[in-house]
């Protein structure tokens, strides 16, 4: 866990009380979501496309959403860099936790 997401995870506590951190695997974590067992899943280190898009399928057939943590919108394939922006997985009753 790096800074940026201690940080994040603080920003949550401080507006919705204590946060459960699970340790697990990135795929793991998405279908955690897309499952509805968690409500937010943010990712502040390095990942690529191919690390990113069967989840982000899985949890937008889900209803949910893979957002980019600076611009609020959802992570785009097929750049010319393959490297994803910082984002947070979160299903479609959690977008406004940021």
């Amino acid at each position: 866990m790096n800074e940026d997401t201690k940080t994040f995870i603080e920003k949550l506590e401080r507006k919705y009380g204590n946060v459960i951190v699970v340790s697990a695997g990135s795929s793991l974590k998405f279908c955690f979501v897309a499952e509805g067992k968690a409500d937010i899943y943010p990712r502040f280190g390095p990942t690529m496309e191919w690390d990113t898009a069967a989840g982000h399928a899985i949890v937008e057939a889900a209803g949910g959403k893979v957002i980019t943590y600076l611009s609020g919108g959802e992570i785009i394939y097929n750049k010319q860099i393959l490297k994803n922006a910082f984002f947070y997985v979160a299903n479609d009753r959690q977008f406004s936790y940021i």
